[in-house]
């Protein structure tokens, strides 16, 4: 994991995916998820602007049940034998949150995520994630059967 992580660091450290990630950040909140999805998931934008993932490295976008306005991840799958403990590392860049909106009950923090496309058409539209209705999340039926077992 420590490699790993050594690994996603030494990417998103780098001066062209920072300067990326500030140009993203000068934006207004609502119209970052277009932007990542132009530039950080478009790998004809990534390679144009200087951004080479190393080998096995992914950019993807992703959701946590708490809600947190997850505006994409870098991600590396570690080798197979350590799959019993942790499957992937990542680092989580986030759209701006206050602490205080992100739910600690434990009742709202282990919801089924967004699915992905809905949580950034949210996003884009400054729609508050935790006004979604748990019955939104992915697997909704199935997560709720196996947490009332």
């Amino acid at each position: 994991m420590h490699v790993t992580y050594g690994e996603l660091l030494a990417f998103v450290s780098g001066q062209r995916f920072r300067d990326s990630y500030k140009e993203m950040m000068e934006l207004p909140p609502s119209k970052r998820p277009e932007f990542v999805e132009q530039v950080f998931l478009n790998a004809e934008e990534r390679q144009r602007r200087g951004i080479t993932p190393p080998e096995g490295v992914l950019i993807q976008i992703s959701a946590f049940g708490d809600r947190r306005p997850t505006l994409f991840v870098v991600k590396k799958y570690l080798p197979s034998r350590f799959h019993g403990a942790w499957e992937n590392v990542n680092i989580t860049f986030f759209n701006e949150f206050q602490e205080a909106d992100i739910p600690h009950d434990p009742d709202l923090v282990w919801r089924p995520p967004l699915p992905v496309a809905l949580q950034q058409a949210l996003l884009s539209r400054g729609i508050d994630l935790n006004s979604m209705p748990a019955e939104f999340g992915v697997n909704y039926d199935r997560f709720e059967r196996t947490t009332k077992d």
